[in-house]
């Protein structure tokens, strides 16, 4: 069997495995769901999908942070937002090859890092460098 063949096969079979382990009455959400996606920019088809259902709001924060950090930073310190499992591997995925580290005051992790807060900022407060419906970014590197 040739290497095509083996892995057209193998495409069938995971396809097979696949059907055979979804919800019926969810298959035509799903193909609406990725028609509807499918053309779009890979951070608004991310937004649009499973993995950030939990709270889009913040998926939409990662991803206005993301692109507005300096490429010299070194890391990303996100304070205010909720640092269990979900939120937290969705940070370090987002931000990659960054570390990221979540704290619950304000300020700055190490020389070098970059630091964002989750939600609005303090009424009179001033002294960020970026400010994106979701939060705002708070310290970058010299």
């Amino acid at each position: 069997m040739s290497r095509r063949a083996a892995a057209g096969a193998a495409a069938l079979l995971l396809l097979a495995f696949v059907l055979a382990s979804q919800a019926w009455a969810e298959l035509p959400r799903r193909v609406r769901s990725l028609a509807a996606f499918a053309p779009k920019e890979l951070a608004v088809r991310r937004l649009g999908g499973s993995g950030t259902a939990f709270d889009r709001r913040f998926f939409s924060f990662l991803e206005n942070a993301r692109r507005r950090i300096p490429r010299s930073a070194r890391g990303v310190a996100i304070f205010g937002a909720p640092d269990d499992e979900a939120r937290v591997y969705l940070a370090a995925y987002t931000f990659a090859p960054l570390p990221v580290m979540f704290g619950s005051g304000s300020g700055q992790g190490s020389p070098g890092w970059v630091a964002v807060m989750y939600g609005p900022p303090p009424p009179g407060y001033d002294q960020y460098f970026a400010r994106f419906p979701e939060g705002y970014l708070i310290g970058v590197p010299p």
